[in-house]
């Protein structure tokens, strides 16, 4: 190898790692862009067969809408029940949390009597009454949390225009998703074009599936609970049903955050409810990730349990609860594309002619 070959090579190679370098540098700083996309074509991919079924009914008249038009009778059909669900369900709730504010200091009085009567059978435990006496003096001091309260109020409104990005960008996917689709198969060879349709249509529906599971998710923990706790005669079942529900679309964080409120509520109730509602919630607890997740991801998904508990904590692992939010459906997607790889390596196997193990010798 001359000099001059060499240095050629190191330049090339040096070329090649600044180029890589770029790449992860750029992707690392859109990262927060490539997830609004990704959760945007989920739920684009979630709401086209429902697009699709408007854009097909007629109007008055024997019209049909177009595309934009049906999508924005989808919306607007979509604020018209969210505002439905709020004044059906948020309106009570927000009537037991007023109640609940009012009835607190009555609360914390027996929580304190039951307290100083559980320390007096077990004198071993530590002052948990006078630490509840201390908690008036504590919220007076909250107002040094300021900074804190106003960071946390930044990010809700960081949230909240997240939500109105994914919207907007869902809208457009939606509207404009044939050509996008299109344009994209175009870069391929003419011979693959087919296959990469059938694996995006495939995907699609993976993502859609994926969505109608984690509503059918939300659904079977809330009502569940709105039942056991009205059984129990605790008070506030339907506020602690809606936490429970929303906590459910919180990977691994939400069911222990409705199982924490509905604890600290049962404090100040009687002993055989308290010890009834942990036992609840120990159940739901282990019940929903362990036996509710995979099964109904497996069958509105089309993923197997033992794969869709690695990707849960795999996503969590990579990525905290984002990971775990967006894990089933990349691995619904991966699944797709590596079983379309294995279909075609075995097929290619299957055409390849034989080879006979012996041969007549010619005479």
């Amino acid at each position: 190898m001359t000099q001059r070959e060499l240095v050629g090579r190191t330049v090339t190679v040096l070329a090649l790692v600044a180029l890589a370098w770029l790449l992860v540098w750029v992707v690392r700083q859109i990262t927060d862009v490539l997830v609004l996309l990704l959760v945007s074509g989920i739920l684009a991919a979630g709401l086209a067969p429902v697009v699709g079924l408007v854009e097909r009914c007629r109007v008055p008249g024997g019209l049909r809408l177009s595309r934009g038009a049906a999508i924005s009778v989808l919306y607007v059909a979509i604020l018209i029940g969210v505002l439905l669900i709020l004044s059906m369900v948020f309106i009570p709730a927000v009537n037991e949390s007023s109640r609940f504010i009012q009835q607190l200091p009555q609360l914390l009085a027996k929580l304190r009597l039951w307290l100083l009567d559980l320390q007096g059978h077990f004198t071993w435990l530590p002052d948990l009454a006078g630490g509840l006496s201390n908690l008036p003096s504590l919220a007076t001091q909250l107002s040094r949390y300021g900074p804190e309260a106003a960071s946390v109020a930044f990010r809700f409104l960081g949230g909240f225009t997240a939500v109105i990005a994914v919207l907007v960008f869902a809208f457009y996917m939606l509207l404009q998703g044939a050509e996008m689709k299109q344009a994209f198969i175009i870069l391929f060879p003419p011979a693959e074009r087919e296959r990469v349709t059938r694996v995006l249509d495939r995907i699609g529906a993976k993502f859609g599936g994926w969505l109608r599971a984690q509503l059918l998710l939300s659904f079977s923990v809330a009502i569940p609970v709105a039942i056991v706790l009205s059984l129990l005669r605790m008070p506030y079942p339907l506020l602690l049903a809606i936490v429970a529900g929303i906590g459910e679309l919180i990977p691994m964080v939400g069911p222990a955050l409705g199982a924490a409120v509905a604890i600290l509520v049962a404090l100040s109730q009687q002993p055989w409810q308290l010890v009834s509602v942990i036992i609840f919630y120990v159940i739901i607890m282990n019940v929903e990730p362990h036996i509710l997740v995979p099964r109904i991801m497996s069958r509105v998904v089309g993923m197997s349990p033992i794969l869709t508990l690695v990707a849960l904590l795999t996503g969590i692992k990579l990525l905290g609860i984002l990971g775990g939010l967006l894990a089933v459906p990349m691995a619904a997607a991966l699944q797709v594309i590596v079983r379309e790889v294995v279909e075609d390596m075995l097929a290619g196997s299957a055409a390849a002619p034989s080879v006979p193990a012996d041969r007549p010798s010619a005479k």
